[in-house]
């Protein structure tokens, strides 16, 4: 009897014990998923205005680009010359894969609206001056976009302070493709235009 008072007294201490194990065990585990869900943290986007979404294409190799967005009173730099300011655009580049290859922020310009491009010099890119301004405000300048692949991103122009309507152009040279089972194939040129116009 005496034994079997000892086993009985053991046993439902065991299972005290296991039962405050238990209890520990789960309170952690509930800890611990509380500590490790964290909210989804927003990313502010700098301001803008948006656009009418139209889209700029390069018939020849499959390049599309659309205007997103505009910028028009960015803070001019410092030494920046009379009678300019800066222009920020945004684009999304989806580029095309008929020759591979990259494309390049230079084939996409701002321009006046509807000037003559005879007399205007297209593929300069972001103006130096325009690019450590731009990327310390949040607008990420576009790269480079290899073939087949698409990327979002803001291009910057300076433009007379004295206009305010401008065009978006697409301009991309005749060229060779070099390498690959088309190497030697001349691709033809390719230019569009639209115009960059505010939503209501």
């Amino acid at each position: 009897m005496r034994m079997s008072s000892r086993r009985t007294t053991l046993a439902a201490a065991l299972t005290v014990a296991a039962l405050a194990l238990t209890g520990c065990s789960a309170g952690s585990s509930s800890d611990a998923g509380r500590s490790s869900a964290s909210p989804t943290p927003s990313v502010s986007q700098p301001p803008s205005t948006p656009l009418q979404e139209q889209t700029l294409t390069d018939d020849v190799d499959g390049t599309k680009v659309t205007a997103l967005a505009i910028v028009d009173d960015f803070p001019a730099p410092a030494g920046t010359t009379d009678g300019l300011r800066p222009m920020l655009v945004q684009v999304r580049l989806e580029a095309g894969d008929e020759y591979g290859g990259s494309v390049f922020p230079h084939r996409v310009s701002v321009t006046t609206r509807a000037v003559n491009l005879d007399y205007v010099t297209l593929g300069l890119g972001t103006p130096e001056a325009l690019k450590t301004p731009m990327a310390s405000a949040g607008y990420s300048l576009l790269q480079a976009t290899p073939a087949g692949e698409t990327a979002t991103g803001w291009i910057g122009a300076w433009v007379r302070t004295d206009e305010t309507e401008f065009d978006l152009v697409y301009d991309r040279p005749e060229g060779k493709v070099i390498g690959g089972s088309k190497s030697g194939e001349v691709v033809p040129p390719s230019r569009d235009v639209i115009p960059l116009i505010p939503q209501d």
